[in-house]
């Protein structure tokens, strides 16, 4: 009994030492610095990944390390200013406020951007979200994007560019489908099947006339290319008029409700990015990720008629029933799900009486739905904190300026 005693202890000990061991050597891979090669390798899938997917990657592989999108820009500035080894270091993102830009740096000017990149993280231990140089200004997610377009260049040929030309790799909307460009092509599709058809006739009756016999031959292979032509068309009219039954579609009398407008930018990259990550299979579920988004991620803050209109709210995170419409209205649009204001006079559940502004969005199937996303208890279709039975709606508005 006694040696079985003995022998549990000993495996005891051996097991914490081991673990130990494990810690400590966990800690020392913490500490170990990164290999400025392995950095310019993640930049190669960095560059690839924003042009490919137009996002910023999630998390980064730079030799056996994992890296979020700060620290991994954070190390490639350092290499790309004459770093050798990189001290591995965990600095903080910042809110992503995306500018377009569209413009050809010189080395002076990247290495300048690359110089004070380096220097505000290494001073505040943080990314700063926007970076002043002697040619503007330049926000954090294009400065990924660049110094990642040079690290690839580097990587590739050994040297750093003569010049970098970088345009935001953030689309101007987050359509599934542009109804318009659908129905241009069925048109077109329609005009061009005419056409082809008529030919057809034509070619046939020539080759029941005709006694040349190779003029006979040559009209027949005409017509058996026009015939495939024809085919091809009638598959592709088929495939163009089955999206008009998606959910997606919006049909011409709802597309005004699409519009960009003075307080509703639906091209604002930041909107545009925010709606893309947010897109789901359908445009209900879209609806209503959108909807939980701005219901849990934007505090209501009491004020009257605008304020920041959907930009301003979004970078924010706050705003009153109105600006928190904008956003909402904002969001839907640029991903193709028709969106309008609804003002009205409302008694909430504390028994006073509102003016209230809040959106409705329309989705196939389902029509106009309620989205007042104001209200942690409302829910897409449903509202809670006031009373819909007693309260009335004063107008119903594409635009809301107020």
């Amino acid at each position: 009994m006694r040696q079985l005693i003995k022998a549990s202890v000993y495996l005891t000990v051996t097991l914490i030492l081991i673990v130990a061991m494990e810690g400590s050597h966990a800690i020392e891979n913490d500490s170990e610095p990164l290999n400025s090669s392995d950095v310019l390798q993640a930049s190669l899938r960095v560059a690839n990944f924003m042009e490919n997917y137009q996002r910023l990657p999630e998390n980064i592989s730079a030799g056996n390390r994992t890296l979020d999108c700060a620290s991994y820009t954070y190390a490639l500035s350092r290499v790309l200013s004459g770093s050798k080894t990189v001290e591995y270091r965990t600095v903080n993102s910042p809110a992503l406020n995306i500018r377009r830009i569209s413009l050809k740096l010189s080395s002076t000017r990247y290495n300048e951007i690359t110089v004070r990149f380096r220097d505000f993280t290494d001073k505040y231990s943080r990314c700063p979200s926007t970076l002043s140089y002697s040619g503007g200004k330049i926000d954090f997610y294009n400065t990924v994007y660049l110094l990642s377009k040079i690290g690839r260049y580097r990587y590739q040929k050994g040297r750093m560019p003569t010049d970098v030309y970088i345009r935001t790799p953030v689309p101007l909307n987050a359509y599934r489908i542009n109804s318009q460009t659908v129905d241009s092509r069925i048109r077109s599709i329609n005009s061009e099947i005419r056409k082809t058809s008529s030919l057809i006739k034509r070619i046939r009756i020539r080759i029941r006339t005709t006694g040349n016999i190779r003029t006979r031959t040559m009209l027949q292979n005409k017509l058996r290319s026009l015939e495939n032509r024809y085919n091809y068309l009638r598959g592709q009219l088929r495939y163009y008029e089955g999206l008009k039954n998606s959910p997606w579609y919006v049909p011409p009398s709802l597309r005004r409700y699409l519009s960009s407008t003075a307080y509703c930018s639906v091209t604002d990259p930041n909107v545009v990015y925010l709606a893309r990550e947010l897109s789901g299979n359908t445009s209900y579920a879209t609806a209503l990720n959108l909807f939980t988004w701005v219901r849990d991620s934007v505090d209501y803050s009491f004020y009257y008629r605008t304020r920041y209109g959907a930009s301003g709210t979004l970078r924010l995170r706050e705003g009153n029933c109105v600006d928190q419409t904008h956003l909402m209205v904002a969001l839907a649009r640029t991903s193709g799900i028709p969106a309008r204001y609804v003002r009205g006079y409302c008694r909430f559940i504390s028994g006073n009486w509102y003016s209230h502004v809040w959106a409705q969005v329309w989705i196939r199937g389902h029509g106009w739905v309620t989205a007042d996303a104001t209200h942690s208890l409302n829910r897409l279709g449903h509202v809670s904190n006031w009373n819909t039975t007693v309260s009335r709606v004063n107008e119903v508005l594409t635009e809301y300026r107020l």
